[in-house]
């Protein structure tokens, strides 16, 4: 059986990622993935083309990482503080959620999904404490929050 070298396009289950270099029979890749625009022909200018894209795609995620650095070092120096209404006895009227704390970030020029935020349970008790933010894979801050009573 003859086979015949390939670029996969998009990943393919059991074959490989896309980018990848794989060695398939040539029927297989006539009959099915050519069809399906799933790889294209592993010559030496697809090659560079690829090496190319990888390398630009692992520019753009290192630019990434270091922008989410840069944002997690501001978020560890910054104390927010989040006024709360209280009742008696200086008791929250229900709780601060993850939520509450994006809002009050966004006061700030700084947008967060909530399912950044990894709060244990919700605050419910004035003063301060420190909630750990996940901005990427390996990046964490600690972001400092008060609560104090609303006027």
């Amino acid at each position: 059986m003859s086979k015949v070298s390939v670029i996969l396009k998009q990943d393919v289950e059991k074959l490989g990622k896309a980018g990848d270099l794989v060695q398939v029979s040539k029927g297989f890749a006539r009959n099915f993935l050519m069809p399906k625009q799933l790889v294209i022909e592993a010559d030496r200018h697809n090659l560079e083309l690829v090496e190319l894209h990888r390398k630009q795609a692992k520019e753009r995620a290192e630019k990434h990482h270091q922008s989410l650095l840069v944002l997690a070092g501001r978020l560890s120096e910054m104390e927010l503080t989040l006024s709360v209404k209280v009742g008696d006895a200086d008791r929250l009227f229900g709780s601060v959620t993850a939520q509450d704390i994006v809002d009050g970030l966004q006061k700030h020029e700084i947008h967060l999904d909530r399912k950044q935020i990894h709060l244990e349970r919700p605050i419910k008790e004035l003063g301060h404490c420190v909630v750990p933010v996940r901005l990427g894979e390996k990046v964490q801050a600690n972001l400092k929050v008060e609560l104090v009573p609303s006027a």
